[in-house]
């Protein structure tokens, strides 16, 4: 009776091992990450408003990693001050505008060299933003600010993650913003914390 005891608990722990490995892999596959990233921003009006400038912003974001290759992404996108003297013949000083808001999208991720020390997780993004236009204006020796409103459209996007560690992640993706009358491209280099 007590070796058949002993085997039935053998028999227990031997089943409980690989169902706990199991639900670890799970729990690496799923969860959240936040980071933050320098956003450098090229900005190219159409002849309508000819501002043709690049920018420095910032971008910021929360993720929730629904399995190891979809998430849902919440962020924050600052453009950085685009800037150009739309008629040099006049006292008026130089035009800038800047963009800001908050976007939603969907992440594909393709993980690759899983087994090694730092592996790479390649990713598309697809979503829509919200950007306020702020606008400012040089009239004598003043600077004005102002809106030209909202702009709403979609957001197209790829990327990497270079995971150096568990938790920690360095980032770089290339984003298009679809504004009107516009070509506003941006390329984030940041860092990510996963939790």
């Amino acid at each position: 009776m007590k070796r058949l005891t002993l085997a039935a608990a053998l028999s227990l722990v031997a089943l409980a091992a690989p169902a706990q490995e199991a639900q670890e892999a799970a729990a690496r596959q799923t969860g959240f990450r936040v980071g933050a990233a320098a956003a450098f921003t090229d900005y190219k009006g159409d002849p309508s408003f000819p501002i043709e400038d690049s920018g420095l912003g910032v971008q910021f974001y929360a993720q929730a990693q629904l399995s190891k290759s979809f998430a849902v992404e919440l962020g924050y996108f600052n453009s950085g001050g685009f800037e150009q003297d739309l008629d040099p013949g006049e006292s008026d000083g130089p035009v800038e505008i800047r963009f800001g808001g908050f976007n939603l999208s969907a992440l594909w991720y393709l993980p690759l060299f899983e087994d090694s020390e730092t592996d790479l997780d390649l990713f598309l993004k697809a979503g829509a933003y919200d950007l306020d236009i702020d606008i400012e204006t040089i009239e004598g020796n003043s600077k004005v600010p102002g809106s030209l409103g909202h702009s709403t459209g979609v957001l197209l996007g790829a990327g990497f993650v270079l995971n150096v560690s568990d938790n920690i992640g360095i980032r770089a993706a290339f984003d298009w913003y679809d504004v009107n009358n516009a070509d506003l491209w941006a390329l984030g280099l940041g860092a990510e914390y996963q939790f």
